[in-house]
């Protein structure tokens, strides 16, 4: 293998930047050299430091050069390490300054981003919000590279930063420094990877501790504030929710099974428990109201005699009384759902636990109205309205859980029970037409197809366990427990039937003349012909008398849409195009019928695979498809950045709350013409066209791959619990979006996210002005534009063809990266000639600007990698070599805040 150029950085690194910013990472750079004089001494101190003058000097760098080919592996595995520090800190510095700036803009112009403002600007009365339902769902792709104990480290670096004013007094000044002194000093302490593959039960603890400690303040934060600002301090509808695939998502993950539902659901039953039991303790404070001065109602009087309080004190406090016995059942709850009592109880409750949260919402009301009609409403409390409206949206699961499985896995299930049913049918070799007469003669009876005497695969009985417990979760906690369940690959109408006739084996549904659901199936389209025959399976479906009856008397049909797998088929433009039109399609399907729909996207945290900001791609989505309904991904890295602390999440939660209400009340009454509908289309086409004569007809192309980018590197990763690739091949079609994604965002060439945008135009034989028009005509394309510029600024071609020289004994290597460069080169000049720029990214200087500081601190780790991996292609299988390769990779992801 050969090795890369000498080394160099050729980006300055003087551009723009605000003085807040300029100051922070300056304060962090300081930091973190005089922690590792410290704690590693002055030469470790010395060999940092002229690597980062070195870097700081831009140009052809000749001392980064000169220190990088030279490094030892230990001195590698040292700068390795202080570079991705270094990222992580500059992020810190930049997010402190920028939520300032944020909160100030906010201040001035942020009302459309709120509930109350989003009701005023469309001139809405809260009745408007009676029908929402948004609910962000945290999946089972954790591509957060950052363990939990470096996520805790910023959060307090970050709080520090954030308690720094210029012009304090000395004392403090000095106090606030040395507070971040020894935080620093502990994250350079703090191991950066992973030693082993992280778990399941790992990936549901992390995703709770970000519950627990932003998401859920922030939830119950903006129901009293929605109360206030909106319903004049009385209810207002379970319009947001929480939900999460952690768990439940079996969908080539072998790990995930019943016990790993039945983990994901007592472990969030435990955190929602301790709040409502905290709440009811501060409420019980709150009301010792005696009957010696005000009655109470019978009802709450019959509640309070359940109290076995025997103290005189409380004799006549009726309200403490009846609080003490909620609190015992919530005790007892807690004790049956989770094994331990509330956080709170001093003793284990021998009471009878609430048979579900509607019991336990019921005891409230029995408060709240007995508060009403003896003292007024005044006396309610905004504590207890927001205790009763968390309780109507978590009940006693806090986040519903979907369950995901593949299509081809519930075929061989099916054909197995019908094998062993005893029926002389090849179910497999079976045509659609004959597979469906199959399924829907099962569901016409309740007779189970499986049998307690048959001796399954391994296979079959895993998945009947996990339908077990996923029956067993609704018995316990309710049917909102469970969210739905979503079929991946789904293509044909036989693919939603199986589900159902598998759901039918534990309960979950009901067959015979009116066949019933507790779980909804929610058909996932993910490849772009997928998304193109989408609405006909969706027709087929809901023409059926069955799907009627299991919808109920309002009915809503869930689809979900998949970025991530469409993008790796077809390519940025192929996949925003698919899904937008997919999803047109399918509301009018729904509409025809009289169905209302619910679109599920699947997005990713990175341009290529859906990513952008949330409220952004809600009100760019085609008129008609939000319906005031929607769920969406949040996925990896992207949870901690926007739910990482609790006015982030608050922020960020109602933004996606606002977007919907405006997405749905707020559309223009106009159609794209038929010539601008036209025009996208060939577009769409001929980007499609365009990528995949690169990606899956140019010779060498996969070998190319895996030769200029870590993809092998990144597969080792201890980041997350699922394979990244299917199968054990090497083939694109193979792997995972993720690692897909990853890959190139790693080696800087950001291809997901553009590549095939300049071919479609060429193929298409659109203008520029032609492509400024339709920025116009589609919210969709004016949003695609805007993602894809910020992926072409992320990208460097320079640092990409460093990569490329590691596969340069690829056959055909030269001429692939010849063809990236020059469609890069052409997006790049049709992009910035659609809006009238000079540069990428200058209409958003405040982006442009975090852009510029994330390369000045990730261009040296490029350069380092490309040094090591070289080392590593050449055959040097040195463990500490390979650790610093990893501490790179964490640090390129840290400072592009991008993984997949």
């Amino acid at each position: 293998m050969s090795r890369p150029p000498s080394l160099q950085i050729p980006r300055s690194a003087s551009g723009p930047t605000s003085r807040h910013v300029r100051q922070n990472v300056k304060l962090m750079d300081d930091l973190l050299l005089e922690a590792i004089r410290y704690l590693d001494g002055e030469d470790a101190a010395a060999l940092v430091g002229s690597a980062r003058k070195a870097a700081a000097e831009g140009g052809d760098a000749p001392h980064l050069g000169f220190l990088f080919n030279a490094v030892t592996a230990d001195e590698g595995m040292l700068l390795a390490r202080a570079f991705a520090c270094h990222s992580m800190l500059a992020n810190i510095g930049e997010d402190v300054a920028g939520r300032r700036r944020q909160a100030e803009d906010e201040g001035r112009s942020g009302a459309a981003r709120t509930v109350a403002g989003a009701l005023e600007a469309l001139k809405l009365s809260p009745d408007a919000l009676a029908d929402l339902n948004v609910v962000p769902v945290l999946t089972a792709h954790p591509t957060e590279v950052r363990r939990r104990a470096l996520v805790e480290r910023e959060a307090e670096i970050s709080r520090l930063m954030s308690l720094r004013r210029h012009h304090l007094p000395p004392d403090l000044d000095a106090r606030i420094r040395e507070g971040l002194f020894r935080e620093v000093a502990l994250l350079w302490r703090t191991r950066l990877h992973r030693p082993e593959k992280i778990t399941v039960r790992d990936e549901i603890r992390n995703a709770l501790s970000i519950v627990r400690t932003s998401m859920l303040p922030a939830l119950i934060d903006l129901y009293e504030s929605w109360s206030e600002t909106v319903a004049a301090g009385g209810d207002v509808p379970p319009m947001l929710r929480l939900g999460s695939w952690l768990g439940g998502d079996r969908d080539g993950h072998p790990g995930v099974t019943g016990e790993t539902l039945k983990l994901a659901l007592s472990s969030q039953a435990r955190v929602i428990l301790d709040v409502y039991a905290a709440e009811v303790r501060r409420l019980w404070s709150d009301l010792a109201i005696s009957d010696v001065y005000e009655g109470a109602s019978e009802a709450l009087l019959n509640l309070a005699r359940m109290s076995d309080d025997a103290s005189v004190h409380r004799a006549d406090e009726p309200y403490r009384l009846a609080l003490e016995v909620i609190f015992d059942r919530l005790c007892a709850t807690s004790q049956l759902l989770t094994g331990a009592p509330v956080a709170f109880a001093t003793d284990p409750s021998t009471s009878q636990p609430y048979a579900g949260p509607e019991r336990f919402v019921a005891d409230l009301e029995t408060i709240r109205a007995s508060l009403a009609n003896h003292g007024g409403e005044r006396l309610v409390g905004p504590r207890l309205v927001t205790l009763l409206q968390v309780a109507r949206v978590c009940g006693f699961h806090l986040l519903a859980i979907d369950m995901r499985q593949n299509a081809d896995v519930h075929e061989r299930l099916i054909a197995e029970l019908v094998t062993q049913s005893g029926q002389d049918v090849d179910y497999l070799a079976l045509d659609e037409a004959g597979k469906v007469a199959l399924l829907l003669a099962e569901m016409a009876h309740q007779r189970p197809l499986r049998s307690p005497f048959a001796d399954y695969s391994e296979e079959t009985t895993r998945e009947l366990a996990t339908l077990e417990a996923a029956a067993e979760a609704v018995t316990l906690y309710g049917a909102a427990a469970i969210g739905g369940y979503v079929v991946s690959k789904t293509a044909t109408l036989s693919d939603i039937l199986e589900p159902l006739v598998l759901l039918a084996q534990v309960g979950l549904v009901r067959g015979g003349a009116r066949p019933q659901a507790l779980v909804q199936v929610s058909p996932l389209f993910e490849t772009i012909e997928d998304l193109e025959n989408g609405p006909a399976v969706l027709r087929q479906w809901l023409e059926l008398p069955i799907a009627r009856s299991m919808l109920g008397d309002r009915p809503v049909q869930e689809v979900m849409v998949g970025y991530s797998d469409s993008n790796k088929d077809g390519g940025y433009v192929a996949s925003r195009r698919g899904v937008a039109r997919a999803a047109t399609a399918l509301a009018a399907e729904c509409d025809a019928l009289g169905v209302g729909l619910r679109i599920f996207h699947g997005r990713g945290g990175s341009v290529g695979r859906g990513g952008g900001p949330a409220a952004e791609a809600v009100l760019a989505q085609p008129p008609g498809t939000v319906q005031g309904r929607l769920r969406m991904t949040e996925q990896g890295e992207m949870i901690a950045r926007r739910y990482g602390d609790q006015p982030t999440a608050r922020r960020n939660l109602e933004s996606l709350v606002a977007s919907v209400l405006i997405a749905t009340n707020d559309r223009r009454d106009t159609a794209p013409t038929p010539a601008a509908t036209t025009a996208m289309d060939a577009l769409a086409a001929g980007s499609f066209a365009a990528y995949r004569a690169l990606v899956y007809e140019t010779p060498g192309f996969t070998d190319f791959f895996w030769g200029a980018t870590p993809i092998g590197e990144i597969v080792q990763l201890n980041i997350g619990s699922r394979p990244a690739s299917r199968t054990a091949s090497r083939r694109i079609e193979d792997l995972r979006a993720i690692p897909w994604v990853f890959s190139w965002s790693q080696a800087r060439f950001m291809l997901p996210g553009w590549y095939g945008f300049a071919g479609g135009v060429e193929r298409a034989g659109l203008t520029v002005p032609q492509l400024a028009d339709l920025s116009g005509e589609f919210d969709v394309f004016a949003a695609l534009l805007s993602n894809m510029e910020l992926a072409l600024a992320q990208s460097d071609m320079s640092i990409a063809a460093r990569y490329a020289g590691l596969a340069a004994d690829v056959p055909n290597a030269g001429a692939i990266m010849d063809t990236i460069r020059a469609e890069h080169e052409r997006a790049v000049e049709i992009a910035l000639s659609i809006r009238g720029g000079t540069q990428l990214l200058d209409d958003r200087p405040d982006l442009q600007e975090s852009v510029e500081l994330a390369a000045q601190t990730v261009d040296p780790l490029n350069y380092l990698q490309l040094e090591l991996l070289s080392r590593r292609r050449a055959g040097n299988e040195d463990e500490q070599l390979r650790l610093a390769i990893q501490l790179t990779v964490a640090g390129v992801a840290a400072g592009l805040r991008n993984t997949g």
